[in-house]
């Protein structure tokens, strides 16, 4: 029997007939020529089915064609079809061509299919990943010292994962393959007449908890959130909180955004010139009294626009919908949006993660040195200098160690190169790394994961510290090589791995990063410390530039 798919989505409780199910479009053709609904009540409990054709038309896309080619007029009739079946006590649908479009996605479950799937996959055999995440969750695990399996992967990998996912099924699992999100997706030696128990196995995945002893655990604690109307109120929450001011929301780049040497401006406001970096309060500012009409729609109409410093490479822009970073209640909730996608947050997880935070963050003795600002031209276009060269200007000035960018190789480990840190603090015994923005949830979860795997090659390998006494002596000479090896051989002070963040301070003047990369830095931090490391974070504050004028 050849293979065959079929995509299965689970009505929501509390809706018990069939045209409840249909939407509007659907409904309104029930009773046009040629649309057929037929019952069938020994399919699982009872099913109808509905099959609606087209009328016949000509394609838009063959007019062009016809002109230049003296083709023959043609004529097309599409259909699809839907099946509503009860089974279990439950409502399933399954669709035939175009037939998702006729289906009130209200009232089906909303993560059926994802919860369904992580049960069933086989996690070392993925293939279907939605918006190619696997390559973007794997970036940030090969640039570290070493690769680690998905089954290593932390809660913002997993994040990323599973908004839709699919691959080869575990053995006790039914069909081959099986891709899920809203809907489940089975492939195999299936007939229509299997659909019934299918939908039984479906269900058995769906109250399954064999996902907890995988990363995907953490849906437990921040789920996506798939369903429409709820996604367009809180789209329409986060218009208001911003509108008003209300502070619970940033601008940050998309996860796709990698270089770091641009300036920043807004398209759509009329604004001449550009800024250094990318604040919710400068997109507030620039809307001036438009601000207290902003809507949903203006988010998704205006956009950022990273401008390069490379004259070769051309401006990239992002809607600031798809830019916002941040929080807020909803039906007695929380919800988090991060590169455009809304996730549900269990209240005591994020609680406990905002705690591990603030115990982390760590003030300042004497106030660190500011990256500069460079003014272009008249003074319009601004940005920060380049995390190398504020490197190089702080390890200068207080007498640190400047490894940033130099790699050092574990002797016994093939392709084991990593950067032990940006700034080495001998005296202090500080592992110092940098990193310009804090609004970027995937490039600060890299940034810890790398400090933290750092750290644990130190633990792991003394040939690794080795190696970064030879790296020290060739850039600093022999005197700060023996000072390095002297504190090597204090035990009783530990080693410190110390995050900077330089940023704008928020409104109230706090700092904050993404609350996912929260999670990674609480996950690296415990790993860290059960190395006896102390771990810190802090902020270089910067002053938030002043608003270019509109242009008369």
């Amino acid at each position: 029997m050849p293979n065959k798919t079929f995509n299965l989505y689970l009505g929501r409780q509390g809706f018990t007939d069939f045209e409840s199910f249909l939407s509007e479009s659907a409904t309104s053709r029930l009773k046009v020529t040629g649309t057929q609904v037929l019952d069938k009540k020994d399919f699982g409990e009872g099913a109808r089915l509905y099959v609606f054709q087209n009328v016949e038309n000509t394609p838009r896309w063959y007019y062009g064609l016809a002109d230049t080619f003296k083709a023959a007029l043609v004529r097309s009739r599409s259909a699809c079809a839907l099946l509503l079946f009860r089974q279990s006590g439950r409502m399933f649908a399954t669709t035939f061509g175009h037939g998702w479009l006729f289906l009130d996605g209200e009232k089906f479950e909303s993560d059926f299919g994802l919860r369904a799937a992580i049960n069933a996959l086989d996690d070392k055999k993925l293939k279907r990943l939605d918006r190619s995440n696997l390559g973007d969750a794997l970036k940030g695990v090969t640039l570290s010292s070493f690769r680690r399996g998905l089954e290593t992967f932390g809660v913002n990998e997993a994040l990323d994962l599973i908004r839709k996912i699919g691959g080869s099924t575990k053995d006790n699992a039914p069909g081959e393959t099986i891709t899920g999100s809203k809907s489940l997706a089975v492939t195999g030696e299936f007939s229509l007449e299997d659909l019934p128990e299918l939908a039984n196995d479906a269900l058995e995945l769906l109250k399954s908890i064999e996902y907890r002893k995988t990363p995907f655990k953490v849906i437990d604690v921040v789920s996506p959130v798939l369903n429409a109307a709820e996604i367009s109120d809180l789209d329409q929450l986060a218009a208001k909180s911003i509108r008003e001011r209300g502070g619970d929301f940033e601008l940050g780049l998309p996860s796709e955004y990698l270089d770091e040497e641009v300036a920043f401006k807004f398209r759509g406001l009329n604004l001449r010139g550009s800024f250094p970096n990318l604040t919710i309060q400068n997109y507030q500012d620039a809307l001036g009294s438009d601000l207290d009409a902003l809507n949903v729609d203006r988010l998704r109409k205006d956009h950022v626009v990273a401008v390069f410093e490379a004259d070769d490479r051309p401006n990239r822009a992002w809607t600031i919908r798809s830019a916002l970073v941040g929080s807020i209640s909803y039906r007695r909730g929380r919800y988090a949006i991060n590169d455009g996608e809304w996730y549900r947050l269990d209240e005591a997880f994020k609680e406990m993660i905002d705690k591990s935070f603030d115990d982390i963050q760590k003030g300042w003795e004497k106030p660190p040195m500011p990256l500069r600002t460079i003014i272009d031209g008249d003074g319009s276009n601004r940005r920060y200098q380049t995390e190398r060269s504020y490197n190089e200007e702080t390890a200068k000035r207080l007498g640190f160690v400047l490894l940033d960018g130099a790699l050092i190789q574990i002797p016994e480990i093939q392709r084991s190169e990593f950067e032990v840190c940006d700034l080495l603090d001998i005296d202090g015994k500080r592992l110092i790394h940098i990193k310009k923005s804090s609004r970027r949830s995937n490039v600060l979860s890299h940034f810890f994961k790398q400090g933290a795997n750092s750290a644990l090659q130190l633990k792991s390998f003394p040939t690794a510290w080795e190696e970064t006494i030879k790296l020290v002596q060739k850039i600093g000479g022999r005197k700060v090589a023996t000072s390095l090896r002297e504190a090597l051989q204090d035990r009783e002070r530990p080693w410190t791995v110390e995050f900077q963040i330089a940023d704008t301070p928020r409104r109230d003047g706090t700092f904050r990063i993404p609350f996912f990369s929260r999670i990674t830095l609480r996950d690296e931090a415990l790993r860290m410390r059960a190395m006896e490391y102390n771990v810190v974070l802090k902020f270089i504050p910067q002053e938030a530039p002043s608003i270019p004028k509109k242009a008369a």
